[in-house]
């Protein structure tokens, strides 16, 4: 079966768009994948529709081949919004070949060895402080915080996760230095900031009680000697784990052996080589994966070498329900799964986009059966709803002095 066509489409997602790959074969299956063009990723679907040229006329079965042979066009600049054109591609080819053979995903992985993943609710309460308007309640204050939390082990979830925010000047707002949100290059960290961080996690563990794993995710908001100092200002508080972004594995590596708690890393490289010398290195506890932009067969490569070094892996995911679903294949079928980051919150039309939403039980995500992904995008609503002009980090402006 081969491809006949290689589609892009995207939809307004309220404070960013969605992204999908649409590839056609002669057969009459379709393969989709869900992209990110939000996450610091401008011009994904540009290289897309380029690739996408070379991928016509190719069978459908031959991903592995394809993948090389875009790696080989693109090698003078390899990684980055490149690399996840192709894994954007990957996966779509992946959904063809499962629904071709009338299987899940998980069956071209090797089988799934679980029926379900334990998850984590991810932007715990971060969504409802930044864009209240696509998902409230708002939260705008210390007592919001608990009870978006108590909200989370009520409805069974056993582990949230949260960011950095500052409490003490008005409404809450995130801090996001990593991000030019504010504009501090320099990305120190100073006192006022460690205590508005210690509340907020304060009044999580108070509306979140006793049994609840909390996370924190400090992104690319500091420097080895700032996370540090993050660090032990909270070693009296359980964290599952402290999550960071460095380019630096021998820096990261430094911040690890002298934290109190697990530290995560790497949702944001892409290939083997980039995370080698992490693992070499031995920088983090566990290592998050992005199967969206790596694509979901190197992902299990990236899987296997992080189990040869010891280390558990977990999926980077928080774009829209196809995501989800692609994700929860890879945890299902890698031997190495730590936890599985997902967003509960979620738009008021996003059920509408996708022909499946996924299924939460006693804080686990239960696995489908359905072949392919298990899940499409639903073509005529996607078309009803078109992509804003512009959306994810760029839609941030710099607040005013």
């Amino acid at each position: 079966m081969k491809v006949t066509a290689v589609e892009t489409l995207a939809c307004d997602a309220g404070w960013r768009n969605y992204y999908f790959v649409k590839i056609s074969t002669d057969g009459g299956v379709v393969g989709w994948s869900e992209y990110d063009e939000g996450f610091g990723s401008p011009g994904v679907t540009a290289i897309i529709e380029q690739m996408g040229k070379r991928v016509v006329g190719q069978s459908i079965n031959d991903h592995e081949r394809i993948f090389t042979e875009l790696s080989c066009l693109t090698r003078p600049a390899p990684g980055s919004v490149i690399g996840e054109s192709i894994g954007a591609i990957e996966n779509a080819l992946l959904d063809a070949k499962a629904k071709a053979r009338n299987v899940p995903c998980y069956d071209l992985l090797g089988g799934k060895m679980r029926d379900s993943v334990r998850v984590y609710w991810s932007h715990c309460p971060t969504w409802r402080i930044n864009h209240p308007k696509f998902y409230p309640p708002a939260v705008t204050d210390l007592q919001g915080v608990a009870a978006t939390a108590a909200e989370a082990r009520e409805r069974g979830f056993t582990a949230l996760k949260t960011n950095m925010f500052i409490h003490d000047e008005g409404d809450a707002y995130a801090w996001r230095s990593g991000f030019a949100v504010p504009f501090q290059p320099e990305r120190n960290i100073d006192r006022r900031l460690i205590r508005n961080i210690r509340d907020h996690l304060e009044a999580l563990r108070d509306g979140a009680g006793p049994d609840m794993d909390i996370l924190i995710d400090f992104n690319f908001n500091a420097r080895p000697e700032g996370y540090l100092k993050l660090l032990r200002a909270l070693e009296d508080h359980d964290l599952f784990w402290v999550e960071i972004d460095t380019p630096s594995a021998q820096g990261l590596a430094y911040v690890r052996n002298h934290s109190r708690h697990p530290i995560s890393s790497c949702e944001t490289l892409i290939g083997l080589g980039s995370f080698l010398p992490y693992f070499q290195q031995s920088a983090m506890d566990v290592a998050i994966v992005d199967t969206v932009w790596n694509g979901v067969w190197q992902s299990m490569k990236i899987a296997a070498m992080a189990d040869a070094f010891e280390v558990n892996i977990a999926p980077h995911n928080f774009y829209g329900h196809l995501c989800t679903f692609m994700n929860a294949h890879f945890a299902a079928a890698v031997p190495n799964l730590r936890i599985m980051e997902t967003d509960i919150d979620h738009l008021a039309w996003e059920d509408e986009l996708f022909t499946h939403a996924p299924e939460y039980r006693d804080g686990h995500l239960i696995i489908p059966d359905r072949p392919g992904w298990g899940c499409d995008p639903v073509e005529e609503a996607i078309r009803a709803r078109p992509p804003r002009g512009t959306g994810g980090l760029l839609q941030y402006k710099r607040p005013a002095a």
